[in-house]
């Protein structure tokens, strides 16, 4: 496996992948589901860079396939990161980064500073390609600081690369050419021919681009080498036969053992004697069973009344906030209606009124409007129609419809969520929608901020981003962490997750997970 990845990175795809197999065939001699799924991983990196996408993905697949059960580890990960680039590569932004966002959940799980480097590095190639570039350098700018801390010399030529094009989409060719020689040194160092070859080739297209026609030529000839080295036409043979093989061998494995199956079956129907023996001890493992089946629904009908009970709580909570709403519409909101009436009609006989008092009068008309206006936002805030009528979606349209464009920026996007979810869901996840955004506006000094809410299969991921001053979280709760505990125990209660991305003067991503019902 070592020599594989070695060869890779040197360029030398065929030896790569040769013993990237073999080592596929020891671990799948020794079933070792983590290290299958490890090769795996390795195999579909070639091919993503090879551009074989069809191939890459089918690799990263198997390799998920192989340690599904065990998600919070590094070879699933690392699967998890090549299809968030197989997507970007596909120009499938949206799912880019939910799969980035899905992976630095996990990754923080795992603890592990390396793989939420390259779940950064993804997730800011996706920003360029948006034109976000301030997003796209902050994350740049983390996985620099990861891979400067652990050394890794391939993975920080890789991100000088990637800052390199974006420069260049910035016409910015100053700072490209920097973060190029920085990539190309970094990659000499580390033996990393990709990075060279694209490190070159991009350089090449700013030295042309400025008629530097001698440091062109000396670029694209430096290109040409490293890319005759890496690809030929025997390599590729090669590479071609080898996926060949190995796909035989399987297909061959696949026929012995359907025939130890048949064999199998045989020795099977000699057992049943033997099996009649045994029907004493299965009437007992029955009995356990049966035993172990009455405590688990006793367990799972206590559970259920723990939630119809929280159900409850929240419906009482809701009643009383819907109750206070009308409360105030139609109790306070009319008097003070009325005390604006009959306002306007004393200034209508501003002839007979003194000056001064005539201005008296202007102000108390003036402050019985506010009030009024004061009196329908906070019932609206309390319970808003387009929840009660038109569901979640409309309900947060709504609410960011009120803010002050001229103060924040709003962008909202929705994806798949199509039909109505449970009152409670949706009544749960507007109050944590509404208070993030409530954050954002008393403390971040945020000028643009983004909303994503996407449901599919899996469930819904509601990403919410500002470009704000940002925070520490350890700080922000020991001085007030009441709003940030609200969040995660009504998520919490919806089986979900919640995670804060955030650094001072970095804007904060609060990542929010709901699982699909089972």
């Amino acid at each position: 496996m070592g020599i594989g990845i070695a060869n890779n990175n040197l360029g030398n795809f065929p030896e790569g992948i040769e013993y990237l197999l073999k080592a596929l065939r020891i671990f799948e001699q020794l079933n070792d589901h983590e290290s299958i799924s490890s090769a795996y991983s390795q195999l579909s990196q070639v091919y993503q860079l090879k551009g074989e996408l069809p191939t890459a993905k089918d690799y990263v697949q198997k390799g998920l396939n192989a340690i599904s059960d065990n998600q919070v580890s590094l070879p699933y990960l690392t699967n998890l990161h090549t299809l968030a680039n197989i997507y970007g590569m596909s120009n499938l932004i949206d799912s880019a980064l939910q799969t980035d966002a899905k992976g630095l959940l996990l990754a923080e799980a795992l603890k592990s500073a390396f793989i939420k480097g390259t779940f950064y590095d993804n997730k800011a190639n996706c920003y360029v390609v948006l034109k976000k570039y301030d997003s796209a350098v902050y994350y740049y700018n983390k996985c620099l600081q990861i891979d400067s801390a652990g050394g890794n010399l391939k993975q920080l030529s890789d991100t000088y690369l990637n800052m390199g094009y974006m420069y260049l989409q910035q016409k910015k060719p100053k700072d490209a050419e920097t973060a190029l020689q920085h990539s190309i040194k970094l990659a000499e160092q580390s033996g990393y021919q990709l990075g060279l070859q694209f490190g070159w080739a991009q350089l090449a297209e700013i030295y042309t681009a400025q008629n530097n026609l001698s440091r062109a030529l000396v670029a694209k000839d430096s290109t040409a080498t490293i890319k005759d080295r890496i690809i030929n036409n025997k390599s590729q043979a090669k590479i071609a036969e080898l996926k060949e093989l190995y796909e035989s061998e399987k297909k061959e494995q696949t026929i012995s053992l359907q025939k130890t199956q048949l064999a199998k079956q045989k020795i099977i129907s000699v057992g049943i004697v033997a099996f009649s023996l045994a029907v004493g001890f299965a009437g007992y493992a029955f009995y356990r069973r049966n035993k172990l089946k009455k405590e688990n629904e006793v367990k799972e009908q206590l559970h259920q009344q723990q939630q119809q009970a929280t159900v409850k709580i929240l419906e009482a909570e809701e009643q009383e906030r819907k109750r206070i709403a009308t409360d105030l519409h139609d109790g306070v909101g009319q008097l003070m209606m009325a005390a604006w009436l009959n306002l306007q009609a004393i200034d209508k006989d501003e002839n007979n009124i003194p000056p001064p008092q005539k201005e008296l009068l202007e102000k108390a008309v003036l402050l019985v409007d506010e009030s009024c206006k004061e009196v329908r936002a906070v019932s609206h805030n309390l319970m808003p129609n387009a929840l009660l009528k038109k569901g979640l979606i409309n309900a947060v349209r709504d609410f960011v419809q009120q803010l002050n464009s001229k103060i924040i920026s709003v962008n909202l996007q929705v994806y798949g969520l199509q039909m109505q979810l449970e009152p409670h869901v949706e009544t749960i996840l507007y109050r944590v929608i509404q208070e993030c955004i409530n954050n954002v506006l008393k403390h971040a000094a945020a000028s643009n901020l983004d909303i994503s809410i996407n449901s599919n299969e899996d469930g819904i991921d509601v990403l919410i981003e500002d470009n704000g001053r940002g925070f520490i979280i350890a700080s922000a709760e020991q001085k007030d962490g009441l709003g940030l505990q609200s969040i995660r125990s009504r998520v919490a209660y919806l089986s979900g997750t919640v995670d804060w991305d955030t650094s001072e003067g970095n804007g904060t991503v609060v990542s929010i997970h709901i699982p699909a019902k089972k």
